[in-house]
């Protein structure tokens, strides 16, 4: 429906644009001869001999200026379309994903360290230096996953990775401590853009936020599709329920 209405209203526009530049056209035609320096056109006398009105040159906008308009039209229609298309597709749902280390391995952002460095990591509160942020990667095995301090074991907490520019990711997967049975098993999933100041959850259709049901098994790792693609520089987990400790390892999806 959203798209045959974007459809409906930009062909309208076109339309519109092509009557209007007809309209001025009819309009010129029909115009007294257009004045030129030296030799005003002038009306017909008044009632009283008075002079009539000089004829105001009659000028329509460049036929390039309509061809420039209905290629932005055009543009603007087919990127909407790209758009709805590719949200179509993802059916505005969370679906887990089989075979999710292994996705990861393929098309995973977060496991290269030389294109995310370490830096790009932060958190809310840190355990120890065995739970640093960076730790928190996918299957890294330098650390233990992250987590945060004994006091802060509560749903306010949180893990960030900054990606640099707004880019483009499509899932998600999540696995627990290195070493032990700590573990998150759900979490919200945030983002935030270059040009934005405030973090958004991903939602559903519905518009509700999607709570992730993560790694309920230990050992487990868990993927899911996002509802669709979102493109964002910053990526927040905020953990909400866990086993023991709210730890988590992760990656991002790109496609």
């Amino acid at each position: 429906m959203e798209l045959k209405m974007i459809g409906i209203i930009l062909m309208l526009e076109l339309v519109v644009v092509s009557w209007a530049y007809q309209q001025c056209n009819i309009i010129c035609d029909d115009h007294v001869p257009t004045p030129t320096v030296g030799n005003p056109i002038r009306g017909k006398a008044g009632p009283k001999g008075q002079k009539g009105a000089s004829a105001e040159a009659c000028e329509c906008p460049p036929l390039a200026n309509l061809r420039a308009e209905m290629t932005r039209m055009r543009t603007e229609l087919t990127n909407k379309v790209s758009e709805l298309e590719e949200k179509v597709r993802f059916s505005w749902t969370v679906k887990l994903v089989p075979g999710a280390n292994e996705i990861a391995s393929r098309c995973g952002l977060l496991q290269n360290v030389d294109t995310i460095t370490d830096d790009a990591f932060t958190a809310s509160s840190v355990y120890s230096t065995d739970f640093q942020a960076h730790y928190g990667r996918l299957n890294d095995e330098r650390g233990h996953g992250w987590t945060v301090l004994r006091d802060d074991r509560n749903v306010n907490q949180w893990i960030q990775v900054d990606l640099g520019q707004d880019t483009k990711i499509t899932g998600i997967v999540t696995q627990g401590c290195r070493s032990s049975k700590d573990r998150t098993t759900s979490y919200i999933l945030l983002y935030r853009t270059a040009e934005s100041d405030d973090f958004l959850p991903v939602v559903e259709g519905s518009g509700n936020s999607v709570v992730f049901a993560a790694n309920t098994v230990q050992g487990s790792i868990v993927g899911y599709q996002l509802p669709y693609p979102i493109s964002a520089r910053w990526w927040r987990i905020n953990p909400r329920t866990w086993n023991h400790w709210p730890t988590l390892r992760f990656d991002l999806y790109t496609c």
